[in-house]
Formats: structure tokens, C-alpha cells, sequence
């Protein structure tokens, strides 16, 4: 009987510690600067020429740093408004795309930068992330 509570204390305690190792991994891996997108590609689906579409890229700072978003700038037919203020840790922010279709001629992927003013501690310049989205254009 003594055997069997020492396996079972043991078990627990060698479960404990795995838990505890794969917490801190996770907690390492966000450590930083880090957006994480509802979608980071968006289908707006058909879109008859001169349409306009509105839609939203939806994220969270999933990091441990305040994330501030320097600029953000698609193709001459997307519009963006996007957050002026520091997004905290844990907290969402959106990144409103308005579309106009009128100087399209097909179908296309159109990607969205958007530079933060946060600097990649290995090489200090900016921080960039590109999302896109995508539409079939009906003339």
C-alpha cells in the first residue's frame, strides 16, 4: 500500500511539473511585442465594380508590452482608420478597412501593413505586420 501512495504522489508531482514547464513556455513565447488576429485574411467575397465594402481586422495584444501602431496603409482603394492609442496587454483593438472597387479591374489580394512604432529588439527597426484580404470582382 506504502508503494502505491509513493507511485501516485509521484505521478502527481511529475504531472505538476510538466504543467509548470508548459505554462512558462507559453508565457515565453508571447514575452514581447505580439498581435494576435481574429483573421489575418479576409475573403470580403464578390464585389460588383464602384462597390463599396466595409469590414474590420479585430486583434488582441496577446504580448507582454504595450503595442502602438505607427502606421498602417493598404492600396490607393483602401481606406483605414485604425488605433491611435497604446493597446495594452490582454486588451483589442481594430483596424476599420473601407474598400472601394471603382478603379478595379479583377480580382485581387490586397495587403494591409501596418507598422508599429515597438522596435524588434534584435535588429531596432520597426515592427511590421501584414495582414491581407481578398475579393472576386464582378464587372
Amino acid at each position: 500500500m506504502k508503494l502505491y501512495k509513493f507511485f501516485l504522489l509521484a505521478g502527481c508531482l511529475l504531472f505538476s511539473f510538466n504543467m509548470s514547464q508548459a505554462q512558462t513556455k507559453s508565457a515565453q513565447a508571447n514575452k514581447g511585442v505580439h498581435m494576435t488576429f481574429e483573421n489575418e485574411h479576409i475573403n470580403i467575397g464578390k464585389v460588383k465594380k464602384g462597390e463599396i465594402k466595409k469590414f474590420d481586422f479585430v486583434f488582441t495584444n496577446t504580448g507582454t508590452e504595450t503595442i502602438e501602431i505607427d502606421i498602417a496603409s493598404g492600396c490607393d482603394c483602401t481606406t483605414l482608420d485604425y488605433p491611435r492609442h497604446k493597446i495594452q496587454p490582454g486588451k483589442k483593438g481594430t483596424i476599420h478597412v473601407t474598400f472601394d472597387s471603382g478603379k478595379k479591374e479583377e480580382s485581387e489580394v490586397i495587403d494591409v501593413d501596418i507598422y508599429l512604432k515597438n522596435l524588434n529588439p534584435k535588429t531596432g527597426q520597426r515592427i511590421l505586420k501584414i495582414i491581407d484580404y481578398t475579393y472576386d470582382l464582378i464587372k
